[in-house]
């Protein structure tokens, strides 16, 4: 967000209708269906012709009665039934059928099904879904294709079905299309056959899957065959791409080799297609045998592929691949673990990607990301990672960046606790026991409680099961033993609700023996701890290699120290970790505007350019929430004396054997000089690669091309625009097309700006393109209200771009410093008539961000303004 059925043997399917009968009967608590009656096998038969509005279809499902009833539900949404015959005993039963709420359908019968099997046929017609979710379909450069996108609960869109990953049977689709076309599920072809222009492929026997992960792909695609795995497989891409999957067919092999050697089994489907998607709104999909990507992110110019381009798809592959034993091989039995699927799968993406490629630097990537959880989780609307969930719910809310981040940054702290080899035996011992199976969290965490002989439930559950984050405090007293305090960290005006975790510390400190590290699982208020010291501590810092999710601090003093050490006390990971712990103590009110801006300072000229990128991020919170008008021109000066001498060190250009940090770097840096910082000599600079990309793509660095275009933007005219848009609507491959689509919202130029909002719906967009353009001109502050007042104003046009559970995301708009703005989208997603589910939690997010923001621009505005003129002023 995958198995072989050659090796099954044949009990396995007796254990498969067996296991049917001992379901857990959950009734319908939460919207969820009944089981009286389950399917225990389905078999789908589909016409689809991606150039047609309509396709039919057919099913066949084994069902098992578990008690006599006269009714049953099933899943099946906006479909119009034509046919349903249900049989017992070969005897045809009479039935009526009602569709209620959730999209269940409700089955009454003419005399009560005694226990035992049934079957169901269905005969059904429906119309192709066009907001790429369902099965949908699409143009691309003028073809016609046919896509699928079921999670969480949109097969019932597509077919009817036990809609719920708890109904986890085998498959078998059969589909039909036009001759011309190719389709694509999770299973190889059993079987094809040709008659009246139309080919009909049998796909095999799917192993036991929950009806989300059911693959569906037809249109004239070109296929590219991946050797060197385990399975066969292939790049998926529309017609006429092929010459981009080069880099995707040397990056799956030794992802999925190294997720097979960790794992310690086989990758259990019988293949492995990997499909680009014109129109996706996920970044990728986890379909056993049949992963589908953004096209964006697995189909890559050769000519002007980037090292990040590279590292995306690198990470992505890996997420998605480990889903394939940790979510299909095993899946959830309800959505309140999808957060599972997603922390394990990111966890697991950082530590593959980082062993195949270390030169990507996922390691410190992670502890950004960590950073950014902590961001949200220090908010009253943060919410514990598992929580309940009732069907109806909008579960995109759910897969928030607690369920990736905080998740994955919590699995990567615990497995430090419980050492990493029995940290992956408990994993294994897991995959082994529930293969083939659903299960929950607590029977990981049980797996990891034997592996490991600790008591892994009760300590992540500390962390899992209730909101926040702790905020652990570490001061050396007189003796020279550290006394360790925690309290839940929040953000300066919160009140929260106290609660105590069980974290374990990484302590690193030094004494005249040299540096040292110690954990303590501080499981309580605090403690005071005995350190394995040779003398008395200098220092210490209390999250080792910056592997904890919890925020830290130490006496002023300390902190200054550990800031102003240049890189001679703390590693990468750490000095990356205090400036987001620095950032977070701003917001707390712990730090003030100016203090910030003087340990931010420190790190210019950090010899890393990964410290260097992230105390940008630390400026770009200055801009954000301090720099008003007034204090444009001075943030300018400090923004071009901060960031010119590491440009001058790292140079505008790529060197031969340059480190690939550098390289990536290298265009963030030119961003923020030649944007914040009005630096002229780096904007002509930008200007002229534009120029020369216009005339020869291949000409200038791949990593550069995004910000010299961008940069072009800022001060384009109008020539430059129609240019872009020529640009966008002509591109032939992906990247040049979001390349033009995100230049046409950096504009800056009023008249130019109101036109390019226009095109977000006149223009020839995706669906899934629509938020480029609006998104991109609120990110510059003075167009942020124009911005919200244009998605307002054509809120109805907006909603018909998008699947309807995305407009909860939609308040996302009125983001910012200004309360004002909250308002107003307070005001204009509080009518009852434009509620979707999930829109009052993203309006509380908001909230709490713009407050935060608006709060701490009123009580060290003052300071940052004053700062920021005495810094100036010091070189004049």
């Amino acid at each position: 967000m995958a198995f072989s059925t050659a090796r099954w043997r044949a009990c396995a399917w007796t254990f498969i209708a067996l296991a049917a009968l001992a379901w857990p009967r959950l009734g319908l608590a939460d919207g969820r269906l009944p089981h009286q009656v389950v399917p225990t096998e389905q078999a789908i038969s589909l016409r689809l012709d991606a150039d047609q509005r309509d396709y039919t279809g057919s099913t066949e499902i084994a069902l098992n009665v578990a008690e006599t009833t006269s009714t049953f539900q099933f899943h099946s949404e906006g479909l119009t039934l034509t046919k349903l015959t249900l049989t017992q005993d070969k005897a045809t039963i009479p039935t009526s059928f009602k569709a209620g709420e959730l999209g269940i359908l409700t089955v009454n019968t003419g005399k009560p099904l005694h226990t035992g099997p049934a079957h169901l046929s269905i005969e059904y017609s429906n119309t192709f879904d066009t907001t790429a979710v369902s099965l949908y379909r699409m143009d691309a450069d003028g073809h016609g294709y046919c896509f699928s996108q079921m999670e969480s609960d949109d097969a019932r869109e597509a077919f009817p079905c036990w809609d719920e990953p708890i109904f986890k049977i085998p498959y078998q689709l059969t589909i039909s299309v036009p001759v011309a076309h190719i389709a694509v599920s999770n299973m190889p072809v059993e079987k094809e056959t040709t008659a009246d222009g139309w080919k009909t492929d049998v796909f095999k026997k799917s192993p036991p899957m929950p009806s989300y992960l059911i693959a569906i792909a037809t249109g004239p695609f070109d296929v590219v065959p991946i050797p060197g795995m385990s399975v066969p497989g292939n790049v998926i891409c529309p017609k006429g791409q092929g010459n981009l999957a080069g880099e995707a067919v040397k990056t799956v092999p030794p992802i999925l080799a190294a997720l097979e050697k960790y794992f310690g089994m086989p990758y259990p489907f019988e293949k492995l297609d990997v499909i680009a998607v014109p129109e996706f709104w996920p970044g990728a999909m986890e379909n056993p045998g049949a992963v589908t990507y953004a096209e964006g992110i697995l189909l890559l110019d050769p000519s002007t592929i980037s090292v990040g381009q590279k590292r995306t798809l690198a990470a992505v592959t890996a997420h998605e691949f480990a889903h394939m034993w940790f979510g299909d091989l095993v899946t959830m039995q309800w959505w309140d673990d999808l957060w599972l699927n997603e922390s394990f799968a990111s966890w697991m993406a950082t530590k593959v990607t980082g062993e195949v490629f270390p030169q990507y630097g996922m390691d410190i990537s992670e502890v950004r990301s960590s950073s950014g959880a902590m961001q949200t989780d220090a908010r009253p609307s943060t919410h514990a990672i598992r929580q309940p969930v009732a069907a109806g719910d909008n579960l995109l809310q759910s897969a928030d960046d607690l369920a990736y981040n905080k998740g994955e940054a919590v699995l990567g702290m615990f497995e430090h606790w419980l050492g990493e080899e029995a940290f992956r035996r408990g994993i294994v011992d897991y995959l082994k026991t529930n293969s083939w199976k659903n299960a929950t969290a607590d029977d990981l965490w049980r797996a990891l409680t034997n592996a490991s002989g600790k008591d892994f439930a009760a300590t992540m559950g500390t962390f899992v099961d209730q909101p926040g984050l702790p905020l652990v405090s570490a001061d050396l007293t007189l003796d020279g033993k550290l006394h360790l305090t925690q309290k839940r960290f929040s953000n300066f005006g919160s009140s929260e609700a106290p609660m105590v975790w069980a974290v374990p510390v990484q302590i690193k400190y030094a004494d005249k023996a040299g540096t040292k590290t110690q954990t303590v699982l501080l499981d309580q208020p605090e403690m005071t701890v005995a350190l394995n010291s040779d003398g008395p501590p200098q220092w210490v810092m209390p999250n080792a290699g910056s592997t904890g999710y919890y925020r830290w601090t130490v006496p002023p003093r300390m902190l200054a120290k550990l800031a102003e050490s240049g890189g001679g006390l703390l590693d990468v990971s750490e000095r990356v970790g205090l400036l987001g712990d620095v950032a977070a103590l701003l917001d707390a009110g712990e730090v003030t505007g100016d203090d910030y801006l003087h340990t931010l300072n420190h790190f210019a000229n950090d010899s890393d350019p990964r410290v260097i990128s992230t105390m940008l991020t630390g400026i770009a919170k200055v801009h954000d929430a301090f720099i008003t008008p007034d204090l444009e021109d001075g943030y300018a000066a400090y923004v071009r004396k901060t960031l010119r001498p590491a440009l001058d060190r790292f140079g505008l250009q790529t060197k031969p054997g340059e480190d690939e940090e550098v390289t990536r770097f290298r265009p963030q840096l030119i961003g923020y000089l030649g944007d914040d910082g009005r630096d002229l000599a780096v904007a002509h600079y930008a200007d002229s690669l534009a120029h020369a990309f216009m005339k020869d793509p291949g000409s200038i660095d791949p990593t550069m091309i995004t910000v010299s275009i961008s940069l072009a933007a800022q001060h384009g005219d109008r020539a430059m625009f129609e240019e872009c848009k020529r640009r966008f609507e002509s591109a032939s491959n992906p990247q040049e097309r979001s390349l033009f689509l995100g230049a046409l919202g950096s504009f800056r130029d009023s008249a130019i700006v109101t036109e390019a909002l226009a095109y977000s719906l006149s223009g020839p967009l995706r669906p899934n393109e629509f938020f480029y353009i609006p998104f991109g001109v609120s990110a510059v502050p003075k167009y942020a209200d124009m911005s919200f007042d244009w998605m307002m104003e054509h809120y109805e046009q907006v909603m018909a771009k998008m699947p309807p559970l995305f407009a909860a995301f939609l308040p996302y708009s009125a983001g910012g410093c200004s309360r004002e703005r909250l308002a107003k989208a307070e005001a204009f997603f509080g009518d009852v008539s434009r509620k979707v589910a999930g829109t009052e939690e993203s309006l509380a997010k908001v909230s709490d961000q713009v407050n935060d923001c608006a709060g701490l621009r009123e009580r060290e505005g003052a300071r940052v303004a004053a700062y920021l003129k005495q810094f100036v002023a010091a070189d004049e």
